[in-house]
């Protein structure tokens, strides 16, 4: 096995989780308490990385301690989905008229 296919398929893992997770987020709470579509999308990409990371060290101890890598792992994934939810929150920003 190639030695990139692990980080290739980390990140397309971590991405999806932390998307998933991050959209639960924003639907449940964020929507409620955060207007700026901007600090909304980032803080639930955040709070996703957050929740799939925790989630995801319990997953990967495999009856052991606590694996603290699974942070590290869903970190960059965390980052892309955060600057495209970023984007996403800029171009929501602009289509919102001004009341």
């Amino acid at each position: 096995m190639h030695p990139y296919a692990f980080s290739f398929g980390s990140i397309i893992g971590g991405a999806i989780a932390v998307t998933l997770v991050a959209a639960l987020w924003r639907f449940i709470v964020m929507r409620r308490v955060i207007a700026d579509p901007v600090k909304r999308n980032v803080t639930s990409v955040a709070a996703g990385w957050v929740t799939a990371s925790t989630l995801a060290g319990f997953g990967m101890a495999d009856g052991g301690p606590y694996a603290w890598h699974a942070w590290g792992v869903y970190l960059v994934p965390a980052v892309i989905v955060g600057a495209l939810a970023a984007y996403g929150g800029l171009v929501e920003r602009t289509k919102t008229p001004v009341e």
